[in-house]
């Protein structure tokens, strides 16, 4: 039948070729409109065999394109895997120290336990600001924005970039957008032509006849914070026909920033310095000298749990005493929480200035980075830079192990003598603010070489720097090691931090 149909096409084509004005336009019309038509019919016809399959030739299409896809074969690669994958195994590698050893071996499982269900109670606090994976589809004919919309608690704020892109003709084009936890929907103005429905609920309806009409009133959508929190995070679904987008808020209460008055940016404006002593009155006395020698205004910061006390008061210099051996971190928290510059200096008590101990140099990096913390050289020791990073268990829930080795991440762009680094020694110059906000626990009385540098982890960005030195009057003397070293305690102690890694760190152990 077809073939019929366009062989009396050929003909009369043939025949208009030899006409000529109104007629032969006339007849090409004609064989025009029934070309479309036949067309139309061989197309209405292969419709008709597979609908009555139930099933369109691009539906085939994309079935057979995902059928395809999800049939080819791949090779996972083994080495790469194990090399960004790595799990925590205690038991493999060299193992430095096994926490839970520190721990009866019929008490482990209760505190394994305990330490679960306040791991769980950590997340839940933290939850709301977790990052949660969103995947656009490719096919979704929506504009929306993919971040950066911030509200403050019990605020309004527009949605900006909602649209529908759609160019079928509808006789009516609808939206619907949906809140969860933390606040409502609502418009700040009102369209002609859109029928908007569920204002000051979590359901907003809009409709009309009209898509420029819609998307225009898409342009007004508000979203209103109704629940406090400092730092949420809420999920606004935009949907079209079976179209869905996911919109992220941010719920934040809006924070002081903390600035600092440094006058005419001296050094003794910006930067404090701060050590704290025990039963070495020598050695700082010596370092006081030496600050005094090269940076006479510097104000300097003492904390100090010895007996009997010497007093070290004086005009740059802050004594504040604690009581009788209280414990190395306590007295860093106390020294630090006495300082009113943007950066503090982080000295042990015998450690002694010279020549080449250039603060301006530190505080330059500071000036000029992101950077929280910057160290330097100390005595006759090679620049320190350590990689210490969490190896998570099989489990979300398992314990961590710390990977600990020499090394650093690279130099700091624009100072090619800074090394990125998450350990270094304990002459170091910090941000205060920020290493106020980390804090040292102060459980660990008598040293505690790792364990602040562990809890920065992610919190503090560190370098350490050559051409940055202090000297190092290493001293001793027997009552100061008593405390310190003594091997009556020496044994117990450890299996403390060990204990305090276990639980507070959720650490099982330490990789060398």
């Amino acid at each position: 039948m077809y073939s019929t149909q366009y062989s009396n096409l050929l003909f009369y084509l043939t025949g208009c070729a030899q006409m000529k004005g109104g007629t032969r336009q006339l007849l090409l019309f004609l064989a025009g409109y029934s070309v479309g038509f036949v067309s139309f019919v061989l197309f209405s016809d292969v419709m008709r065999v597979h609908v009555g399959k139930n099933v369109s030739p691009i539906v085939v299409q994309s079935k057979t394109d995902t059928m395809v896809a999800n049939n080819i074969p791949y090779t996972l690669r083994g080495d790469f895997l194990k090399s960004k994958l790595t799990r925590c195994n205690c038991t493999e590698g060299k193992t430095l120290t096994v926490n839970f050893q520190a721990i009866d071996p019929e008490e482990l499982k209760e505190v394994k336990d305990r330490r679960k269900a306040e791991l769980q109670k950590f997340k839940r606090r933290k939850e709301s600001s977790k990052e949660t994976l969103l995947i656009v589809n490719g096919s979704v004919p929506l504009s929306y924005p993919a971040q950066g919309v911030v509200v403050a608690p019990h605020e309004p704020v527009y949605i900006p970039g909602l649209k529908v892109a759609d160019d079928t003709v509808r006789d009516d084009y609808k939206v619907q957008l949906l809140s969860a936890e933390f606040g409502v929907l609502d418009i700040g103005a009102t369209v002609p032509n859109v029928d908007v429905n569920g204002l000051g609920t979590t359901s907003l309806t809009m409709s009309s006849t009209s898509l420029a009409h819609l998307n225009r009133q898409l342009e007004f959508v508000v979203y209103v914070s109704t629940v406090f929190d400092i730092d949420a995070r809420e999920y606004v679904h935009f949907v079209y026909m079976q179209h869905e987008a996911i919109i992220p808020i941010i719920i934040r209460a809006r924070k002081p920033p903390i600035l600092y008055d440094t006058g005419k940016g001296e050094i003794h404006d910006k930067v404090t310095a701060v050590t704290k002593t025990f039963l070495r009155y020598g050695s700082v006395r010596l370092l006081l000298r030496s600050i005094q020698k090269y940076y006479p205004r510097m104000r300097v910061v003492v904390a100090d749990d010895s007996k009997p006390i010497e007093d070290l008061q004086s005009e740059h210099v802050d004594h504040y005493v604690m009581p009788f051996a209280s414990g190395w971190f306590g007295g860093k928290n106390l020294a630090v929480s006495q300082v009113t510059t943007p950066y503090l200096l982080w000295l042990d008590d015998d450690f002694v200035f010279t020549e080449d101990t250039k603060l301006e140099i530190m505080a330059g990096v500071l000036d000029n980075s992101n950077l929280d913390v910057v160290s330097g050289l100390v005595g006759e020791r090679n620049l320190l830079t350590t990689r210490m990073e969490l190896i998570p268990g099989t489990d979300d829930d398992d314990g961590y192990c710390i990977s600990y080795k020499s090394g650093n991440y690279g130099q700091v762009p624009g100072f090619p003598d800074c090394y990125l680094t998450t350990k270094m020694l304990n002459f170091f110059m910090g941000r205060s603010d920020e290493i106020r906000s980390v804090g040292f626990y102060p459980a660990y009385s008598r040293y505690a070489d790792r364990e602040f540098y562990l809890e920065a982890l992610g919190k503090l960005r560190m370098a350490a720097c050559k051409g940055i030195h202090i000297g190092h009057n290493q001293t001793r003397n027997p009552e100061y090691n008593k405390y310190r070293y003594g091997r009556d305690q020496e044994g117990n102690y450890r299996k403390f931090i060990m204990r305090v890694n276990y639980f507070r760190n959720n650490a099982d152990c330490w990789h060398g």
